[in-house]
């Protein structure tokens, strides 16, 4: 209270006036550094405005190419599937062709295949078209019968049945006022392999090619034709045709 008694009551106006020439510059100056910022915010604003402008183009851009991008490797996936399976149709169609090649090369083994016994030599060729493969001897030259067989050999005779082990007595099959009658074979004490051995090879002839027997009463009271071949070459023969196989027979003259 002391103060604002001690304060004049009324401020002279040469004293404002000094005052306000004295604020006046202040004021100024204050407004031209406000003027100043304010144009640099209205510069970065317009500079921040543009580069919002350029941001939202450069996002859309990346939008659109996210998109191109998502749908070439939908494409890629598609193609690789398409490609995945054709190569699984070039693959079992190529598996196909290697079979029927396989096939249609045993089937050519087999018709090219076949035997020439030569009685003037003693051996039996194992032949592939024009090509011997491998010849054997063989001990009966000229083929000699057993049993009651005649010794009546044909020129040409073929392979009618592969047996490992053959029961020496055979079934029979005949025909007779057009019912089928069926011999199945006697079955003694040696029902396998004691007449005529292994691998054997039975003809549409009386000739049956076959291993050693292990019982020669057995062997020598069927009726049949026989080469007398080891059991090697019964072996070789017996891996080496087919059933159907041509047996060439040549006689000693």
């Amino acid at each position: 209270m002391e103060l604002k008694n001690k304060l004049p009551k009324e401020i002279p106006f040469a004293w404002l006036l000094a005052l306000g020439a004295a604020l006046l510059p202040g004021l100024w100056l204050a407004d031209r550094a406000l003027a100043v910022k304010l144009n640099d915010l209205n510069t970065e604003a317009a500079r921040m405005e543009e580069a919002v402008v350029v941001s939202g183009a450069a996002l859309e851009d990346l939008r659109a190419l996210r998109e191109n991008k998502l749908k070439e490797v939908g494409s890629y996936r598609e193609a690789l599937k398409s490609q995945a399976l054709s190569k699984k149709v070039v693959y079992e169609a190529g598996a196909a062709l290697q079979e029927e090649k396989r096939l249609l090369e045993k089937q050519l083994e087999i018709i090219t295949t076949y035997l020439v016994i030569d009685e003037q030599t003693g051996r039996i060729r194992l032949m592939r078209g024009d090509h011997a493969l491998n010849d054997f001897p063989f001990s009966y030259a000229p083929l000699k019968a057993f049993g009651s067989a005649p010794l009546k050999m044909s020129a040409t005779s073929r392979v009618v049945s592969k047996e490992r082990y053959a029961n020496p007595e055979r079934g029979k099959v005949q025909e007779a006022d057009g019912k089928i009658t069926w011999d199945p074979p006697q079955v003694g004490k040696d029902p396998r392999s004691g007449g005529l051995g292994e691998y054997v090879l039975f003809t549409d002839g009386p000739l049956i090619l076959h291993g050693p027997p292990p019982k020669k009463e057995l062997h020598e009271a069927y009726p049949h034709v026989c080469a007398g071949v080891t059991a090697y070459t019964a072996k070789q023969l017996y891996e080496g045709t087919f059933v159907g196989t041509k047996i060439i027979y040549s006689r000693k003259k």
